[in-house]
This record gives structure tokens, C-alpha cells and sequence, in this order.
């Protein structure tokens, strides 16, 4: 389990925070909107389902081996809501992290997705305890692939798998602390 001051991080353009009340609209907005939940492990949200998901996240703690945590991401002028990112350390193994994101449609393509990633990946890698970062999505996504690539994230796998009644193929991306630690300085 992280501590409580692992939340907010802030970046130049935004702060990764945890769900307040004031996201309810925003959240179902992208959660309802077929195109953002194409190649989402979630399924759509009710309005009822909605707040309560926000207010479970509001007191979950947060790195519970095998418990998925979801991290506001807001503007931080404007402190809306813009997307999120989950993340669930392993069950098994508690050094590696799993991470998710989505973005509204009308928020992807500027550059906030990766802004975020990376200040949640410095965070993660600051703890002693996390040594890798793990991003699992369908080759059809071209966004996130090259996201995860330009993250530096390795293909380490690819896996045909059946995600909502049809084949595809799941790409496992992974980064160590270390090369992630080394691109910094580098």
C-alpha cells in the first residue's frame, strides 16, 4: 500500500489527483462514449454505477496488491476532468504495476496522456518497492501502442486472446526502473 501523499503529482499542464464529486460529468461523458471504451477492459457505466465508482475511489487505498486504483487526471487550471489512469500492483509479484489509461475523445491527440504516464511512472519508480511497469493493449489501438513505445515501454509479448465475443491480439508492453531511470539521464 502506497502512502497518502502519493496523491496528487502534478505536472505543467495537469495534476493526477484522486475522483472528486465535481468529475460525475465529465467521467460518464468518456465512460458512455462508445469509441473511448472500444478497447477498455471496463464496461459502460450507469449514472448510479458512476458515482459510486467515484466514491469508492475517493477512500480506496491506494496499491493493494491486486485491487485496480484509478487516478483522476484534471487540468490543473481548470481542475476538470479529463481522463484517468488505473493501476493495480501484482498480486504475485508486488514490485511490478500494471497501468490503464483512457482520455474524452475530445482530449486525445494533445499530448496529456503521456504527461500524465510519465509523472505516474516517476512517482512509482520513487518507491523502493516497484521495479517495473506494465502496459497490456490491443494491437488495433495504434494511440496506445505508440504511446507505450514512446514511453520507452518494450513489446516483451504478443497474445491472441478473446476480448468482447471477437480474437485479437493483446501486445504486453514493460519498462524496468532501471532503463527507465537511465532514458532520464540520459
Amino acid at each position: 500500500m502506497f502512502s497518502e501523499n502519493f496523491l496528487p503529482q502534478a505536472t505543467e499542464r495537469l495534476i493526477l489527483r484522486r475522483f472528486i464529486d465535481l468529475d460525475l460529468e465529465q467521467f460518464l461523458a468518456y465512460r458512455q462514449d462508445p469509441q473511448v471504451a472500444r478497447f477498455q477492459g471496463w464496461s459502460m457505466l450507469s449514472d448510479a454505477e458512476a458515482q459510486s465508482f467515484i466514491n469508492e475511489m475517493q477512500t480506496a487505498a491506494i496499491g493493494i496488491p491486486g485491487e485496480w486504483f484509478q487516478i483522476a487526471i484534471a487540468h490543473k487550471q481548470s481542475n476538470l476532468l479529463l481522463g484517468d489512469i488505473g493501476m493495480q500492483v501484482d498480486l504475485k509479484n508486488p514490485m511490478i504495476v500494471e497501468i490503464g489509461f483512457t482520455l474524452g475523445r475530445e482530449e486525445q491527440g494533445k499530448g496529456y496522456a503521456q504527461e500524465a504516464i510519465q509523472a505516474l511512472i516517476d512517482a512509482l519508480f520513487q518507491l523502493r518497492t516497484i521495479s517495473r511497469i506494465v502496459g497490456i493493449t490491443d494491437i488495433r489501438n495504434e494511440p496506445s501502442v505508440r504511446l507505450l513505445k514512446r514511453l520507452g515501454m518494450s513489446l516483451v509479448r504478443c497474445d491472441e486472446v478473446e476480448f468482447r465475443g471477437e480474437l485479437c491480439i493483446e501486445q504486453v508492453f514493460e519498462l524496468e526502473k532501471e532503463d527507465w531511470l537511465l532514458r532520464k539521464a540520459g
